[in-house]
């Protein structure tokens, strides 16, 4: 996978982050822990690589880490508040504060998950979390980024980060509108942000020249959930639900509804390119 530069006013943060960085940094290499980055910053990361720039920014900054083995998140997050200057989050045992009040989300996932993919770690009492498909992002590959030219770790691809995004307002579909205003975001500029590899293994969708470059770019975004969702036969048959309930009628589809919001377009619109998405995620 490739590795890419950026700094923090590309990056869009603050240069405070460098100390919260350095310090996660030193918990995680203390216990062996791999991590990588996802969410909003890593959605700014890749914008930010082609000189897109976001619709919205976030203050808070998340992260997937791995554990394997049990104890070893909750020694983690002792160590970082006693050494290294974060704070404990009362209300979420998965959050840590920084001291510039930035909300840093550490999310487990790995060995230590049962088979439903719930991790629990133990808070105030035992705590749950769910995160279907952190470690199926992990093992498909994942780029570096080197920022400020001395933190490097992994980040979350564009296609995993548009995965993650579908399940969270699949959860949540009341709460969680802005996810699918991000994956419109990230839908729209997808073809300028992919196009070599687009040019590169997908010179098949272009048979049809009248083809809209956003579904083209939608199709190819189906291909690359599916190699993700694919190493798990529950999350695929869970992306696939969402896709083809959001798709078949435009009077139902709250995806192609809010989606409006972000492209002022119609709801057939957008049908077509959640059609297009679903194409090419089913072989």
């Amino acid at each position: 996978m490739s590795t890419y530069k950026l700094n923090f006013r590309e990056l869009r943060q603050n240069p405070t982050m460098h100390g919260l960085l350095a310090g996660l940094e030193r918990g995680f290499s203390k216990f062996g822990i791999d991590f990588y980055l996802v969410g909003a910053v890593a959605r700014d990361a890749w914008m930010s690589i082609k000189e897109k720039k976001a619709r919205r920014t976030t203050g808070d900054i998340d992260f997937a880490v791995l554990i394997n083995q049990p104890g070893t998140y909750e020694a983690l997050k002792e160590y970082l508040i006693r050494h290294e200057g974060f704070f404990p989050y009362q209300e979420n045992p998965f959050v840590l504060v920084w001291q510039d009040k930035t909300q840093v989300d550490l999310l487990p996932f790995g060995a230590i998950a049962d088979e439903d993919g719930t991790v629990r770690v133990m808070g105030t009492g035992f705590a749950a979390i769910n995160m279907p498909g952190f470690g199926e992002i992990y093992e498909e590959g994942l780029p570096e980024l080197i920022l400020e030219g001395e933190h490097q770790f992994k980040f979350c691809t564009l296609p995993g980060i548009v995965l993650l995004k579908l399940i969270a307002w699949d959860d949540r579909p009341e709460a969680r509108r802005d996810d699918i205003k991000d994956i419109s975001d990230i839908l729209n500029h997808f073809f300028d942000l992919y196009d070599e590899e687009i040019w590169t293994h997908h010179s098949d969708l272009f048979e049809n020249k009248n083809d809209d470059l956003r579904h083209i770019a939608a199709q190819v975004m189906g291909r690359e959930i599916r190699k993700i969702a694919q190493r798990n036969n529950q999350l695929y048959q869970r992306v696939l639900d969402i896709l083809d309930a959001n798709t078949a009628d435009p009077r139902t589809s709250g995806i192609a509804r809010i989606m409006i919001e972000y492209f002022d377009n119609t709801l057939e619109d957008n049908i077509l390119i959640l059609h297009a998405l679903k194409q090419g995620y089913t072989p």
